[in-house]
Formats: C-alpha cells, sequence, structure tokens
C-alpha cells in the first residue's frame, strides 16, 4: 500500500480558519480524514469553512474566537475538547494579522494591535492547548510564524519582531512539552499573493508612511510584484496557500515524529538558513 497521511478519527482545531492559510490549512486537514473544529474573528467565513468542510464528508464545528481574549481561547479549547469526544489531537494557531506601518511612522497602538493578535494569541493557545494535551500524553501543536521572523528586515519591523516571538515561544513550549511525548513546531510561509501581499506592495510604493496611504492599481501592483518581490525567490515564483497547508499536515503527521521544537520554511528558496 502506499505511503499515505492519514488523520482518519483524529480532531483538529485550527484558528484563523475563515480565509487564508488558516482556512487552506482546515480544509485540508479534512481531506486528510480529520474532523476539523475551527475558531476564527469573523463568524460568516468560519462558517462557511465549516459548510465546505461537512460537504468534503468530514465533521466540522465552529466557534467565534479572538485569539487576543484569554477567554475566548479558553472556550473554544473547551468547545474543541467536547467536539471530539474528550480529545484534542492537533492544534493549529494560524489567526495572525499584519502591519505595513514603517518602524519610523508606526503608532503604540498599531504595535499593540500587532503583538495583541501575534504574540498574545499565540501566549494563549499554548497556556491552554499544552495542559489538555500533555494530559493525554499525545497530541501536536503547530504554530505560524514567518520567514520574516528568521531574521531583520529593512521593512516590516514590528510584524517581524512579533514573529520572532512566535519562533521563540514554540521553541520553549516544545521543551516543556517533550516529556509528555507532546511536539510543538512552526510553520514559517514565504511569499504567498495573499490580500496580504497587497497591502506589502502599497506600503512599498509609499515608503512604508501611513500618510502616504493611497492604494496602487492593479497594474501598478503587478509592476512592482514582479519587479521586486517575485525577483526575490530563488525558484521564481510565489508559493501558494496549499504549499503551506500539505507542509502543516505533514508537520502534525506520524511522519515528523522525531520533529519538534522546529521552524519548517516553504520559501521556494527565498531564505536559506
Amino acid at each position: 500500500m502506499a505511503l499515505q497521511i492519514d488523520f482518519s478519527g483524529q480532531t483538529v482545531l485550527v484558528t484563523g480558519a475563515g480565509r487564508g492559510l488558516g482556512k487552506s490549512m482546515a480544509l485540508t486537514f479534512a481531506q486528510a480524514g480529520a474532523d476539523v473544529f475551527l475558531g476564527n474573528r469573523k463568524e460568516d467565513q468560519g462558517l462557511e469553512t465549516v459548510k465546505e468542510i461537512e460537504a468534503l464528508g468530514r465533521r466540522s464545528g465552529f466557534v467565534r474566537c479572538d485569539v487576543a481574549q484569554e477567554s475566548e481561547v479558553q472556550r473554544l479549547l473547551e468547545a474543541a475538547q467536547e467536539f471530539g469526544g474528550g480529545r484534542l489531537d492537533v492544534v493549529v494557531n494560524a489567526a495572525g494579522v499584519i502591519s505595513v506601518e514603517d518602524l519610523l511612522y508606526t503608532t503604540d497602538d498599531e504595535v499593540r494591535r500587532l503583538f495583541d493578535i501575534n504574540v498574545l494569541g499565540t501566549i494563549h493557545i499554548l497556556k491552554h492547548a499544552l495542559p489538555l494535551l500533555e494530559k493525554q500524553r499525545s497530541g501536536n501543536i503547530v504554530t505560524v510564524s514567518s520567514i520574516a521572523g528568521r531574521g531583520g528586515l529593512d521593512m516590516l519591523q514590528a510584524y517581524c519582531a512579533s514573529k520572532a516571538a512566535v519562533i521563540s515561544l514554540t521553541q520553549s513550549a516544545a521543551r516543556m512539552a517533550a516529556k509528555y511525548g507532546v511536539r510543538v513546531n512552526s510553520i514559517a510561509p514565504g511569499i504567498i499573493r495573499t490580500s496580504m501581499w497587497e497591502e506589502i506592495l502599497d506600503g512599498m510604493a509609499h515608503g512604508w508612511n501611513p500618510a502616504n496611504k493611497s492604494p496602487l492599481n492593479a497594474q501598478e501592483r503587478e509592476e512592482l510584484w514582479q519587479s521586486s518581490v517575485q525577483k526575490m525567490i530563488p525558484m521564481g515564483h510565489a508559493q501558494q496557500p496549499e504549499d503551506i497547508a500539505w507542509a502543516t499536515v505533514f508537520l502534525a503527521s506520524n511522519l515528523a515524529r522525531e520533529i519538534t521544537g522546529q521552524v519548517l520554511t516553504i520559501d521556494g528558496g527565498t531564505t536559506m538558513v
């Protein structure tokens, strides 16, 4: 029989599952046989993903959750565990935001917004997922960091710092959880042409100064993409959401049973460390 990644009979929780990478991850776990519980700030998006998972023949459920709010994360984990009949096999924290304001122009409010979701949200997930998985002495947690967290950039400085914090938290959690048979790893996506990158292109065009904000038109964005961003990728093309989702499913599977505390980068060679 061919080698397969099979999550049949397992329960997976994915945050930020209403769109983008989180949605792609949730659907891919369902395609691998998992029942998938979802958390998302926007209820309509989360419920739409539930419908798509159920259309694949898998069970799904949803609780509205802002990961920056600890009480909402607690409620989400409790609901996901109940959905799984008292068991939770995989927790993926894909909830996250970006800020395109330059370090020289950003505000305290903008930095707090960024860190509340990316860093505090990760802390909340780890704080309340680890005890559940450690008690059952098995399970996986996958955080979503970024190649921006692997080293400093001359842009997106606060975002880089928030994702570097996610990597550090992941590694610390992996050390804490290893003796219980629980693995904790991080996925570092590369350059994916999502709505987030449309914001970045606008920021690049206007020197990262929010006072100069005026969106590019479609042709201007495409020209800037091809002349700058695309050239950063040795393989010559952006990654797709499914590339990140496939790597996440692998990392949570038994094929990666000896991998913990690691950051798996999927970026077409943009960073080589």
